[in-house]
């Protein structure tokens, strides 16, 4: 952990812990993260392989996965690694070579998978930082109570269990799935 006096910017924290996994950058200050373990990374690529086929399928856009660096906040700098972002083609045209480093432009989707390491009150912090960024909205999945909790800008959060359909037309229009499909064994 770095000290205040000390603080990180982005392109410090890159160069100096770019080959370190399970770590972020929260206000200029390393914040190492817990292996995660079997369940968390299931339903990381459940919910990755759902959108990415929706996204191939449809032609709109694309998604990313392992923990995508995205900026949240600016002076002191913030980037945390997403389970999974989605971006349009519209926001991170197809045409457009990949940035090499962390997205500064933010994804409509971010998915985070609640797990060991993450309690709520952190996963609130996080889910509100990605809002303030730009991100449209960010999926909550809960393997324990196999729920998902969809938040977005000023509205409260909506909570689907068991075999609720998700869809969100202006968000990925045509992607369908229930719940439970996230956490299939």
């Amino acid at each position: 952990m770095t000290t205040a006096a000390t603080l990180l910017t982005a392109e410090q924290f890159a160069e100096q812990f770019g080959n370190i996994p399970f770590c972020e950058l929260v206000r200029g200050e390393v914040v190492e993260l817990t292996a995660r373990g079997l369940i968390h990374s299931r339903t990381v690529g459940r919910a990755y392989f759902l959108v990415e086929t929706w996204a191939r399928q449809s032609g709109l856009g694309r998604a990313f996965t392992g923990e995508t660096g995205v900026f949240t906040e600016h002076d002191p700098d913030t980037v945390r690694g997403a389970d999974i972002a989605y971006f349009s083609y519209g926001r991170l045209p197809r045409e457009t070579e990949l940035p090499s480093g962390f997205s500064r432009i933010p994804p409509e989707l971010v998915i985070e998978v609640l797990g060991k390491g993450h309690g709520w009150d952190e996963m609130y912090e996080k889910v509100s930082e990605y809002l303030r960024a730009g991100v449209d909205a960010v999926w909550v999945l809960d393997p324990d109570s196999r729920s998902l909790s969809a938040f977005r800008p000023n509205t409260p959060p909506v909570v689907l269990e068991a075999e609720a359909e998700i869809r969100d037309e202006a968000l990925l229009p045509g992607f369908s799935c229930h719940d439970s499909q996230f956490f299939e064994d």
